[in-house]
């Protein structure tokens, strides 16, 4: 059966790779490796996974950090799948599915770029401006796959909440969800998406007491960006188990938020904040630019 690696990088989206029955995938931080992890503590080629038509086997090309399986360091060795492996600091999951499961996903995978399609087409059709940054919102915990989430837009050298889903904004201020704004801010300040698929293997989010209580499982903040200028940012989560925010997943999203963006400027969003409760104590200014 062919099987699914999905490496989870620190702090950015997972990224999946499927190998064949007799495949081989190299590993590595090298731009020609199948696999492309850029990360610092992952060697230029790392290692090599592959497949002999009867086993899956995993063996250290001489990597600094070393090469594990369900946190066990190899050299070489054959894999018992479903397992666990580790390159430098970047954890894996591999698994195998059979040809009904592995054409699954794949059809789930045309069916949220379709998704995408279709929710873009209708929410840059909307007609009435006010409810724009609903629906623009809704769009992204809806392709995210998560639960809840709010989206945040400058005005007047602050931040204000414009829109939530299942969140009350009054409580956004509370300690409950400093990680959230701990993840917009990181996001403002970084002017890059913020991605947490496994909140225990995040430095930041780990470290984040209401992130952990909370139990949340995946997280995803997008910047709106207008060139240099910061219009805001969409906020998501969820505490449900499901599939990991990819690659994938990120440049469908990241394209939705940059045309979010063009919108909420061509429909005059931002300008008609003025009555929206203040944000200036919960997350910085957008340094002097405003829209």
């Amino acid at each position: 059966m062919p099987a699914r690696l999905i490496a989870y990088p620190p702090e950015t989206a997972a990224i999946t790779r499927w190998i064949a029955v007799g495949g081989r995938l190299r590993i590595g931080r090298a731009a020609d490796c199948d696999l492309v992890l850029e990360h610092p503590s992952v060697s230029r080629v790392h290692a090599e996974l592959s497949h002999d038509g009867q086993r899956w086997q995993l063996r250290d090309l001489g990597s600094k950090n070393g090469s594990h399986i369900d946190g066990i360091a190899i050299d070489d060795a054959a894999l018992a799948l479903p397992c666990w492996l580790r390159f430098g600091d970047v954890h894996c999951d591999l698994a195998e599915f059979n040809d009904a499961q592995s054409n699954g996903l794949r059809l789930r995978q045309q069916q949220r770029r379709d998704f995408s399609l279709a929710l873009t087409r209708r929410v840059g059709a909307e007609a009435d401006h006010t409810r724009l940054p609903d629906e623009v919102l809704r769009g992204v915990v809806e392709l995210a796959d998560c639960s809840r989430g709010f989206l945040l837009l400058a005005s007047g050298g602050d931040y204000v909440v414009r829109a939530s889903v299942v969140l009350d904004p009054a409580a956004l201020r509370s300690r409950v969800f400093s990680g959230s704004i701990g993840a917009v801010e990181r996001a403002l300040a970084q002017r890059q998406p913020v991605v947490v698929n496994e909140v225990a293997r995040s430095d930041w989010a780990a470290e984040r007491a209401s992130i952990v209580d909370s139990g949340l499982k995946s997280l995803i903040c997008l910047p709106l960006l207008d060139g240099p200028r910061t219009l805001g940012a969409i906020y998501a989560d969820r505490r449900t188990p499901g599939e990991p925010i990819t690659q994938f997943d990120l440049e469908l999203l990241s394209a939705f938020a940059e045309s979010a963006a063009l919108w909420l400027l061509a429909r005059s969003a931002v300008e008609a904040l003025d009555d929206a409760p203040r944000w200036s104590t919960i997350v910085a200014g957008p340094h002097g630019s405003t829209p």
